[in-house]
């Protein structure tokens, strides 16, 4: 992980492990609203199924990334991002899966923004989970044309 010693800030903290730990904190909180924002459907119905295709993916993302900084020997965040509490305070399913949506566009504008200084592995990762996001936003935006 070559990039991960080339910069550092006040602290020591190397940027790309900073950058690791609140996309870990933020995909904890996207995996941990979903699971409250599936309540609002019929379990098994189609836009339950659809929701929780969308939680797996973003707990496995936590798994992915709290790999890469395992493998960099440094200890990863076990916090929940900001986007959960504010998250499970939007009322409403359709107002909920609109909230998701801009929580996931967030998501792809950072990693697009991060990823020219990621070293290979994390850009690797980083293009895969924002493939992810784009579907799920796809769907998501289907899904709430019929809310």
């Amino acid at each position: 992980m070559r990039h991960l010693w080339q910069s550092r800030r006040a602290g020591g903290v190397p940027l790309q492990l900073d950058f690791l730990n609140e996309m870990l904190e933020a995909e904890r909180a996207g995996a941990k609203a979903l699971v409250v924002y599936m309540d609002d459907f019929p379990r098994n119905g189609e836009a339950w199924k659809m929701l929780r295709q969308i939680q797996a993916d973003e707990a496995h993302n936590c798994a992915l990334i709290g790999k890469l900084l395992e493998k960099a020997g440094t200890p990863y965040s076990h916090a929940t991002g900001k986007f959960y509490d504010k998250a499970v305070a939007v009322k409403g399913p359709k107002a909920r899966v609109e909230y998701l949506i801009r929580g996931l566009k967030w998501a792809v504008k950072k990693f697009e923004a991060e990823l020219p200084r990621l070293d290979k592995e994390a850009q690797d990762l980083f293009i895969r989970m924002r493939d992810s996001h784009l579907r799920s936003i796809a769907a998501c935006e289907k899904l709430a044309k019929t809310l």
